[in-house]
């Protein structure tokens, strides 16, 4: 984006200049000091940046971001907020994640266990069968109810062999991640189920609100952390339902998604998903008239500078992405 590509530009201009650059503001740092000439001019420019991304945010509506359970609509100046989850989606995840804690504790073992091997299984022996007990009380379907008891029993029987023998063997643990995976996988899409179906009827109520003209503009940012980023539930749905590029299962770097749907890595604040819309916004605008490239600055300024200087600094060149295949 332009607020991080262009910063550390003036930087680089002092470190080639030691001799008129004023101290650094910390010790070992070749930041900029905010007293220094350069510095101060570097911040009126993400002053500037900053004003006219909030002017472009508020000309951007309606805008929907996804953070955690949540979907919130900003629409005329409105704030509207409405469920992307239920609380069984939770649950199958929970669930899910047990066998996946017995291998996480069991795979490293080498050996005997010994007395802080044995207090992490049995602890969480414990909160297995705490859960196991209240299972019929959370309205799962016979078929969702059957399968979580399976996942459970079956991760207790493991973990009451290795704390019996002492010690777990290696086929028994493969065998019991193999003969987990597929439950796993069931709560995994249920638990799909649940999010799109719930983030559909949110946001089927709220576009019955809106204008055509409203619909045809509507834009999404999904908040994400890194690893969940490729072909993340919110993002699909957005996609497909706003009518982009749908981001799925082989959404990659390589790939151009379309304008309006975004993710938001590592930042769960409502106030920053929005920020990132209003930047790509302005971003785009900004990176057309510099640089006649509308995704320009989607990625970094310096780039293209640093794939000519180490294409000759280690006379290679860099290769494409590889393409998936199809099946």
């Amino acid at each position: 984006m332009v607020e991080r590509a262009f910063s550390g530009a003036p930087e680089a201009s002092a470190a080639q200049a030691p001799s008129s650059a004023a101290p650094s503001s910390e010790p070992g740092s070749a930041a900029l000091d905010p007293s220094d000439p350069l510095g101060a001019l570097n911040q009126a420019f993400l002053d500037a940046y900053a004003a006219r991304r909030e002017a472009v945010l508020a000309g951007i509506e309606p805008i929907i971001a996804q953070i955690d359970d949540s979907l919130i609509l900003r629409r005329g100046g409105r704030r509207l907020e409405g469920p992307a989850r239920t609380r069984r989606y939770h649950e199958l995840k929970v669930v899910a994640h047990v066998p996946l804690a017995v291998h996480a504790l069991l795979s490293g073992q080498r050996g005997a266990l010994d007395g802080g091997a044995r207090a992490r299984l049995d602890a969480l022996r414990r909160r297995i069968v705490a859960a196991a007990k209240g299972l019929e009380r959370r309205g799962f379907t016979p078929e969702q109810l059957a399968r979580q008891r399976r996942i459970l029993d079956a991760s207790i029987a493991l973990l009451d062999e290795a704390l019996a023998a002492g010690v777990v063997a290696p086929e028994a643990l493969s065998a019991f991640t193999r003969a987990q995976t597929p439950d796993v996988l069931l709560n995994a899409e249920d638990a799909a189920r649940d999010q799109i179906e719930t983030m559909h009827a949110t946001v089927e109520a709220w576009k019955q609100q809106m204008t055509a003209e409203e619909r045809d503009r509507l834009r999404a940012v999904v908040a994400v952390s890194h690893m969940a980023r490729p072909g993340n539930v919110a993002a699909q749905y957005f996609s497909v339902t706003l009518g982009e590029t749908w981001q799925g299962r082989f959404d990659q770097e390589n790939l151009r998604p379309g304008k309006r749907v975004l993710t938001a890595e590592a930042t769960f604040d409502e106030a920053e998903a929005f920020a990132l819309l209003a930047t790509h916004a302005l971003d785009a605008g900004v990176a057309t008239r510099f640089f006649g490239e509308e995704t320009r600055l989607a990625r970094d300024i310096l780039a293209d500078a640093a794939e000519r200087i180490l294409a000759g600094m280690f006379h290679k060149e860099p290769e494409p992405p590889a393409q998936p295949v199809e099946t």
